[in-house]
């Protein structure tokens, strides 16, 4: 390569003397279209003859090339590795599962919507978009679409059509007259006199006509025969749904091409709006990736970066906590190139070193999907108080926050039985597990709360039948395995605090409700406590603040009362927890 290069440099008639490619009219054809990509493939037989097909001089093929290699150079880390973008370097198409190939099927036999499912971050947009990428596809985001009227305006918008239009018609008459008679003149004689008149009548006129936005834009897509794609179907409202796929049945029998992008369990949302459509739905599953498609990532990266991975062993640890997910991996990978000081593609190799891993995911997980979590470890609101439950690891929860810290012992499994989670439980709680039925309810609830209280596709869901519970959202997974025991201690932090450094034998009173706990972490933590306080000794003096007192009317109706009560009468006047949900109560 480089000897064909100086030679090029030097004289560009001359041709190099390895006779290997390039030789054929075929050849030099392509050269006129691909001639740089040519320049830098073909040093070979008849070099020449290609070379002068190029119709340009050789320094100007020597100084593409090192363009090309100056940006190689400049190559930086987050153009490598795209979190939540559009990856080109590190882009994997799968392609043992022939994805690709069954989207661009789908662009040549049309007739039928075709719905892309699967579990959230796990490339189902991007896969789409790299099919797509010379399509001029026309995207829009069901987050977006409240109605049908703003597909159809966006729709319009990609297409340049307005609303409203006018035409404009003119015309013109002209008429001659010419006049021609006789002037005498005394003196003179008679003067003959000529005149010429024109007249000319214009008219113009004016219609202005708007129209609807849905049937201009339906016009149009029909004539562009433009691929239309739907991201994120599900975000919108069902009911419109319905009016969106009415609209399309025709377009669609014409050979537009439709895709709609969704979440596993709303996948055939097409189909549920639309009876009709049943036949004309194409599925299409994208499911996890397994360890060796993620670890595909690592490897194209650190290459293009020039980086080494000693044996492979940051790659692996990465794919490992990755939960089968390319956006985590992706996350992952550029994190630990910045952990490493590095920000471009290096000239010379440079050796990756390990993080302390302990702290790289602790900090990577901060945000990773807390939302989620605090909704759940709230669990439904409820008359009653729940029992607390202290764990092993000396946790005061209820049996919300008993469940998520077992779910988070497994591994998390993105797939978790039933049998495995109750021994999870019994190895995580110190005593008095909750029963079978108990986590079941539990497990429900949970699943109610993330498919109507959470946006998107639920976090978990519990299959019944199956008695299996599923997470589909990786940032879940990774949360509960790195930040589940952190949140759920800083639930009950006041409460720590309140009897730091105190022993229960020499203690003669305290104070509860330091700061006057703000969830409901902290009012089961107070609950355990004073049920402790009273069974060690009668003569505690135990003062609640007011605040707390307020907040908490059926645990703590009289402080003073509470001094000298022996347990039936405890019993009597303070409700003991429960694990039962009770009633709802309006918020």
């Amino acid at each position: 390569m480089r000897t064909g290069g100086e030679a090029l440099g030097k004289q560009s008639t001359r041709p190099p003397s390895n006779r290997r490619l390039c030789g054929s009219r075929k050849d030099a054809t392509h050269a006129r279209w691909h001639p740089v990509k040519t320049a830098i493939g073909c040093f070979g037989r008849d070099a020449a003859a290609s070379w002068n097909a190029f119709n340009f001089p050789a320094w100007t093929v020597i100084a593409t090339v090192r363009s090309v290699s100056e940006r190689a150079r400049l190559l930086r880390v987050g153009q490598v590795f795209v979190a939540g973008g559009l990856p080109t370097v590190t882009y994997n198409p799968r392609s043992q599962l022939r994805l690709e190939q069954q989207v661009e099927d789908y662009l040549d036999e049309r007739h039928r919507i075709l719905s892309v499912s699967g579990p959230t971050k796990t490339g189902k947009t991007v896969l789409v978009k790299n099919v797509l990428m010379n399509a001029d596809a026309i995207w829009t985001s069901g987050g977006a679409v409240r109605s049908a009227a703003d597909l159809w305006d966006a729709v319009a918008d990609e297409l340049g059509i307005q609303s409203s239009s006018e035409f404009s018609w003119q015309s013109t008459d002209t008429e001659s007259r010419t006049t021609t008679g006789e002037i005498g003149v005394p003196s003179v004689g008679k003067v003959n006199r000529a005149g010429q008149e024109m007249l000319s009548f214009a008219t113009v006129d004016k219609v202005a006509r708007n129209r609807h936005m849905e049937t201009a834009a339906r016009k149009g897509l029909r004539t562009a025969m433009r691929p239309l794609v739907i991201d994120d179907f599900h975000y919108i409202p069902t009911e419109q749904q319905l009016a969106i796929v009415r609209s399309l049945k025709d377009l669609v029998f014409d050979g537009v091409p439709v895709i709609v992008i969704a979440v596993p369990h709303r996948a055939y949302d097409v189909v549920r709006v639309e009876k009709e459509m049943t036949g004309r739905v194409q599925q299409m599953e994208i499911g996890f990736w397994s360890n060796d498609e993620l670890l595909g990532i690592a490897e194209k990266g650190f290459d293009a970066l020039n980086l080494i991975d000693e044996s492979g062993v940051i790659s692996q640890r990465l794919a490992e906590e990755s939960f089968a997910s390319p956006h985590l991996m992706q996350d992952f990978c550029l994190n630990i190139v910045k952990e490493n000081g590095l920000r471009q593609r290096q000239d010379q190799p440079v050796r990756l070193v390990e993080p302390y891993w302990r702290g790289f995911f602790e900090e990577r997980s901060s945000a990773a999907s807390k939302t989620a979590f605090d909704m759940l470890a709230r669990g439904p609101r409820q008359r009653t108080d729940r029992k607390p439950r202290t764990l092993k690891n000396g946790l005061i929860v209820d049996i919300y926050g008993a469940v998520l810290m077992a779910i988070g012992y497994t591994g998390p499994l993105t797939s978790i039985t039933y049998e495995s989670l109750r021994l999870a439980m019994r190895e995580i709680v110190k005593e008095d597990p909750p029963r079978g039925q108990e986590i079941a309810r539990v497990l429900d609830e949970m699943s109610k709360i993330a498919r109507e209280q959470l946006e998107g596709e639920p976090v978990v869901d519990y299959d019944s039948e199956l008695t299996t519970l599923h997470i589909s959202d990786p940032y879940f997974a990774f949360f509960l395995r790195w930040k589940a025991q952190e949140e759920l201690a800083k639930r009950a932090e006041n409460i720590n605090h309140a009897f730091a450094g105190k022993s229960l034998e020499n203690l003669d009173g305290i104070n509860i409700g330091v700061a006057a706990p703000a969830d409901r972490q902290a009012e089961l933590a107070i609950t355990l406590l004073w049920d402790t306080l009273q069974q060690h000794s009668n003569k505690w003096l135990v003062s609640v603040d007011e605040s707390v007192r307020e907040r908490l009317p059926s645990l703590y109706p009289s402080a003073d009362a509470h001094q000298n009560d022996t347990e039936d009468a405890k019993q009597k006047e303070q409700p003991m927890p429960t694990d039962e949900p009770g009633s709802e109560s309006k918020p």
